[in-house]
């Protein structure tokens, strides 16, 4: 009996996805996005800089043809300093701009939820268990922040990493270059099938709470 009068609950549209309203709650924060899009490309640069000054250390500081150039190992060790510690600095930068985005969109989006739930018939109250509405003003709209701030992070910063490195890669060998690109592949495959199983088991885990907190009613 429970099951009938609970589907419009338990069992969300994840189909028919919008984008449009993905950009639609981000409007509102567009300054705090470009920071971190700014902030997220230049880490990533960055992060590709050290490994071509540690080549040209390698071939033109400590083992030239005319022997170690002191002068020029102390000037790459200091820019090498430099940008590790002014990766670290935008790290945090980053780190506190992303978790402001997050919560922004968590506030705008839960103040949504509640306007919603406010015009909602009494019928719909009473056919719906507390628990479950509990659990998708907690627990599913919350997953929103972790979404914004570790994960769309993350993929910008691997989008940008992976092309940096990419162009990094070519300049030191293309020919190995190639050689890696080749595996790409199989790592598309796997990590496709993965994605499938966790969201799979991440409606079951969202559907487990919302059964513990209608327990705990």
């Amino acid at each position: 009996m429970w099951e009938d009068r609970t589907m419009t609950v338990d069992a969300p549209d994840t189909e028919h996805f919008s984008w449009g309203r993905v950009w639609e709650l981000f409007g509102a924060h567009r300054g705090t996005v470009l920071l971190v899009l700014g902030l997220v490309v230049a880490t990533s640069i960055l992060g590709v800089v050290n490994p071509l000054l540690i080549q040209r250390m390698f071939d033109d500081a400590l083992f030239p043809e005319g022997g170690p150039d002191i002068r020029l190992l102390v000037i790459l060790t200091t820019v090498m300093v430099v940008v590790t510690g002014l990766t670290a600095g935008l790290g945090v930068i980053q780190t506190k701009a992303t978790n402001d985005l997050g919560q922004g969109v968590l506030r705008e989006l839960r103040d949504r939820v509640y306007s919603h739930l406010q015009s909602l018939s009494l019928s719909f109250y009473a056919a719906t268990r507390t628990g479950e509405l509990q659990s998708r003003i907690s627990n599913d709209v919350g997953g929103v922040q972790t979404a914004v701030t570790t994960t769309l992070s993350s993929i910008l910063s691997n989008l940008v990493s992976v092309a940096a490195a990419l162009v990094a890669m070519f300049i030191l060998s293309w020919q190995l270059t190639l050689l890696s690109l080749a595996s790409v592949p199989f790592f598309i495959i796997a990590t496709r099938w993965v994605g499938r199983r966790r969201r799979a088991l991440t409606g079951e885990t969202q559907r487990a709470v919302a059964e513990m907190n209608v327990i705990t009613q």
